[in-house]
């Protein structure tokens, strides 16, 4: 189970900063849905503030997933509860 969960969390804290690296090329930074509006995404040009925000969350939560999937791989993390 640890080496599921540790591929995992490799892929998706691998994906979180391929999203932070694609937002730095094209200026906008993806956020989900924004109901029947489309999706919600922030432009540096336009709201700097929140894609600076963002930016930063995605990265440190990318980081964090990277750090503990590594963790797990290497068998120095418990894998989480299956319940």
């Amino acid at each position: 189970m640890s080496i599921f969960q540790g591929l995992l969390f490799l892929l998706l804290g691998a994906g979180l900063l391929r999203v932070d690296y694609r937002a730095l090329r094209s200026g906008s930074l993806p956020c989900g849905p924004n109901g029947f509006k489309g999706r919600l995404a922030f432009s540096k040009s336009e709201q700097p503030v929140r894609f600076w925000m963002m930016f930063v969350l995605y990265g440190a939560g990318g980081l964090w997933l990277l750090a503990f999937a590594l963790r797990l791989l290497a068998g120095q993390t418990a894998p989480l509860p299956l319940r």
